[in-house]
């Protein structure tokens, strides 16, 4: 075909060929520009339902107009030659890629998003691909893919979203009971000759995914019928003995792609891309703008994402007007300089950590897994406990001991990553747990963690006294009694079951942990540095120690303890806590330019947090020439506070927090409008109290704002935060400050400093 021209397209030189058609890169002499022709073969003869299926193609991706399918110009005839003029891809396909091996994550989760999406666009349009793989798909230059070869498309009017047109052939181009398609990549559903529909494309791209992952195809076989009968009978190859840096999110993800019965794989593509794309965002990948988490009929492990939190948060504000959240998240509370997710470790920034080899009996899992539960503050420990857990149980399904385990560990992985699946995970072990061994104390231990977890607060105190009784040498009951008075704020009751935990064992660091905590809530900033100090030596290196030794030590004014401890963090596992906190300690040092630095470097690895933005809106707003910088980082915080409260409508610190951003961006109207509710409400923490006062001020309303400021001096705010606060610096010259609020804080014990 070289030299020859069909219609106004010259041909110039074959690209490649398959059973399809040969195609061929050509030049529109009208429009001057590179084309790709494709041609139905011209050395055979072919039946007019080849035809059909060749003009298909042409029919089905010009009907998309997506810029992940390949444009198509036109489709012609000339001289008995059926041709379709398309766009002209620079590029590479996967399948070539795949010849010099497996993909990065990051290639891959890349290039996975763009097809997701643009065959969620096909099947809106009620059209099916069916002939997913390498080969079809096309890698520009830039990076920007490609889906092509839509000849084996169908079209379902039942998946389409958009109006049908009314001379679209609805046609099935190949008769039922007939397979076509690759088989390596083909649903059992479409293997077997079954009618298809969106979720056939679904398993195929799980397919897909697999193999650029792995180099290697989920359903290998020496011949087509050995192929053919594991794709319909036997599970995918271990995607985790293949590749083990790969995020457990992903992992899921793929599994239930891979599902052979349609009603248990993911349900629409739509969805895949959306879960893609939260997998991308943990691992601080910049794709475009995350969309909410959809619903899944398939129990995948969901990447990290935010949500409402199990805990209740009691705060306290800082000097330098930053926020200092103590969280109360069990044993493993930590404090930091602005509320957060917390993180416990189990997915850290520099991957998965050496794991040492575990003999595959049920015990001897267990055990194992145990020592990662033991010691979660390790970066990894408790996916790593999870993976163990789950092992055993297959092992042994009557393991009671390994599902009060498995409980605890996503117990765990809900506190570091909210979402309501942990927490039907969490429930569904207990309950497996208690119908194997009901006499077994750590079934009750767990069993009150599912209740904490609920914030069924009397069923978890009965079940950690149960658990205490049938154990009673046991310090975890106590252990987590302490956690649970700390959450419903009896305090006392809280450091009664802490002396008897540490009595019964004097080693364990986590007991050391929650005695910080509890001195902290009590504002004995003294005693809670002594015990996270204890703890640090009994468990070194231990981040969660450091990162809450460093919000304390700043409250004890030893500025240069607190940056060494968080120093030492940064040495240990750089994360956006302890990046926030350093952050934090220039701020309120009034180094605002310093602090910059790493509140940008907070943003880069917790970029849609609104703490994180709302804080950097902060340094850059105190720091000279940063104007427009602080504007773009409170708008980002903005946006992203508004999908928080939108799932919690009635917190009013959301709210109070949102009207502060608008007021330091200048939107004072806004500002006044989105603290209606707050002010309208007949109870409010002392927090919201003292950020009402700050909007208040910054909008022009003093009178408002030391009447705000003086219900925060009552309700327990520190006179030392509102002295320290830069946004209230004219506030403090006004005689009414220093009649009404440093008496109020006289009255109320505090120190006139």
């Amino acid at each position: 075909m070289t030299g020859r021209i069909l219609s106004h397209y010259e041909v110039l030189e074959p690209l490649g060929a398959g059973g399809m058609g040969e195609v061929y890169r050509a030049r529109d002499t009208r429009l001057n520009r590179d084309v790709a022709i494709k041609i139905l073969p011209t050395d055979r003869p072919f039946s007019e339902t080849a035809r059909r299926r060749f003009q298909r193609e042409a029919m089905a991706a010009s009907a998309l107009n997506h810029p992940n399918i390949i444009t198509i110009y036109e489709i012609d005839s000339q001289d008995n030659v059926d041709f379709i003029a398309m766009e002209y891809v620079r590029g590479f396909t996967l399948d070539s890629l795949l010849k010099k091996g497996s993909l990065s994550l990051h290639q891959v989760l890349r290039y996975a998003v763009q097809i997701a999406d643009a065959v969620a666009k096909a099947h809106s349009a009620g059209i099916i691909h069916r002939d997913l793989k390498p080969g079809n798909v096309m890698v520009t230059d830039s990076g920007l893919v490609k889906v092509l070869d839509f000849g084996l498309a169908k079209f379902d009017p039942t998946q389409s979203q958009e109006p049908t047109d009314a001379g679209t052939d609805t046609t099935q181009l190949t008769m039922p009971g007939m397979t076509s398609g690759t088989l390596a990549y083909m649903s059992p559903e479409q293997a077997r000759g079954a009618p298809v529909d969106a979720r056939s494309d679904i398993f195929s791209l799980g397919s897909l995914l697999f193999q650029l992952l792995t180099g290697e195809l989920p359903f290998a076989g020496t011949n087509y019928m050995a192929m053919l009968h594991n794709i319909h009978f036997n599970p995918p190859k271990n995607l985790m003995s293949l590749r083990s840096d790969l995020p457990e999110s992903l992992v899921s993800l793929i599994s239930c792609m891979l599902e052979k019965d349609v009603r248990k794989r993911v349900q629409t593509m739509a969805e895949v891309a959306t879960q893609l794309r939260w997998i991308a965002r943990e691992q601080q990948m910049s794709l475009s703008e995350e969309p909410a988490m959809l619903p899944t009929m398939c129990s995948f492990v969901p990447p990290r994402r935010l949500g409402p939190r199990w805990y209740q948060k009691r705060r306290v504000r800082m000097a330098a007007g930053l926020l200092v959240a103590v969280v109360l998240v069990g044993i493993a509370g930590r404090v930091s300089f602005k509320r957060f997710s917390i993180t416990q470790h189990t997915t850290g920034q520099q991957g998965r950590v050496q794991e040492p080899a575990v003999e595959d009996n049920p015990y001897a899992l267990y055990k194992s897994a145990r020592d990662s539960l033991d010691h979660y503050d390790r970066r990894g420990a408790t996916d790593r406990a999870i993976r163990l857990l789950q092992r055993a149980v297959q092992l042994d399904p009557n393991s009671a001991v390994s599902y009060a385990a498995l409980a605890e560990a996503y117990f765990h992985k809900n506190r570091d990553n909210p979402d309501p699946q942990w927490v039907k995970l969490t429930s569904d072990s207990v309950n497996q747990a208690m119908q194997l061994d009901g006499y077994l104390a750590a079934a009750h231990v767990s069993a009150g963690l599912s209740a904490m977890q609920q914030g069924k607060w009397d069923d978890a105190e009965k079940e950690f006294r149960h658990a205490s009784d049938l154990d009673p040498k046991s310090s975890v009951p106590h252990r987590w009694l302490s956690a649970l008075y700390d959450k419903t704020q009896k305090f006392d009751q809280a450091k009664g079951e802490l002396k008897r935990a540490l009595e019964l064992d004097p080693q364990d660091w986590r007991i050391y942990m929650e005695m910080g905590l509890n001195s902290y809530l009590g504002a004995d900033y003294k005693g809670a540095a002594s015990s996270w100090e204890q703890a640090l030596k009994l468990e070194p290196d231990n981040v969660p120690a450091l990162q809450n030794l460093g919000a304390v030590y700043q409250m004890l004014e030893r500025s240069d303890d607190a940056a060494a401890a968080l120093q030492h963090a940064l040495e240990i596992e750089p994360n956006a806590d302890t990046y926030n906190n350093l952050a934090n300690l220039r701020f309120f040092q009034g180094r605002y330019s310093d602090s910059v630095a790493a509140f940008e470097k907070t943003v880069e690895l917790s970029a849609n947090s609104y703490d994180s933005w709302g804080n950097l809106g902060d340094a850059y707003r105190w720091t000279p020439g940063d104007a427009d910088k602080a504007k773009q980082a409170y708008r980002r915080a903005i946006d992203l506070i508004h999908d928080e409260i939108q799932k919690n409508p009635n917190d009013l610190d959301l709210r109070a927090t949102l009207a502060s951003y608008l007021a330091k961006s200048g939107d004072k109207e806004s500002a006044l409008k989105e603290l209606k509710p707050v002010e309208q409400a007949s109870k409010k923490e002392a927090l919201t109290w003292y950020r009402s006062a700050v909007i208040y001020e910054l909008c022009g309303q003093r009178d408002k704002a030391l009447q705000a400021l003086l219900s925060a001096v009552k309700a327990g705010e520190s006179l030392r935060d509102i002295k320290n606060d830069p946004e209230l610096t004219s506030l403090r010259t006004d005689p009414r400050y220093h009649l009404e609020i440093l008496d109020a804080s006289t009255q109320a014990g505090q120190p006139k400093r």
